[in-house]
């Protein structure tokens, strides 16, 4: 019985922080090169019928494109973990009240690697203060998670 507990905590610990990346990715889809960038833009000319001002134009729209679409993916990089923070602590929450041996497990499990996904995409692009403060939110409800569940037990035994 226990394999099948283990299962169970394994499953729902990986297939939650999945459910976010795709949930994220429906409802703010990620941007896409096309979105930002033209054929024309990148299209062959020939350089015996483009001025240098042509070229310098060129590549200029090119730069703005870039830059558009490099704006677009850090806003859904932050949507992302505007989403994955708040479901992995409200996961880590939950499973430390559900004494159902393998889901409590499996949603501490899969809060945690959620995280965790929320904090690797995104790592780069938080302020200093955005990531003490909510590192230290997680570091609390870690800590409560793990008092509650194992001070608990201890509490029984002694």
């Amino acid at each position: 019985m226990r394999g099948i507990n283990f299962a169970i905590a394994m499953g729902i610990a990986i297939l939650l922080p999945m459910l976010v990346i795709y949930g994220v990715k429906t409802f703010s889809p990620p941007p896409e090169w096309e979105d930002f960038h033209t054929r024309e833009l990148y299209e062959k000319l020939s350089p015996e019928k483009i001025t240098p001002e042509e070229k310098a134009e060129i590549a200029r729209k090119q730069q703005e494109a870039s830059a558009k679409l490099d704006a677009a993916k850090r806003q859904h990089q932050m949507h992302l973990f505007f989403a994955a923070v708040p479901v992995g602590l409200i996961a880590i929450i939950a499973g430390t009240f559900i004494r159902v041996p393998a889901l409590g497990p499996g949603m501490v499990f899969g809060g945690v690697f959620t995280l965790v996904e929320g904090y690797l995409f995104n790592w780069q692009e938080l302020s200093d203060p955005i990531k003490f403060v909510s590192l230290l939110i997680a570091l609390i409800v870690l800590g409560v998670t793990a008092y509650r569940r194992l001070g608990s037990r201890a509490n029984e035994s002694g």
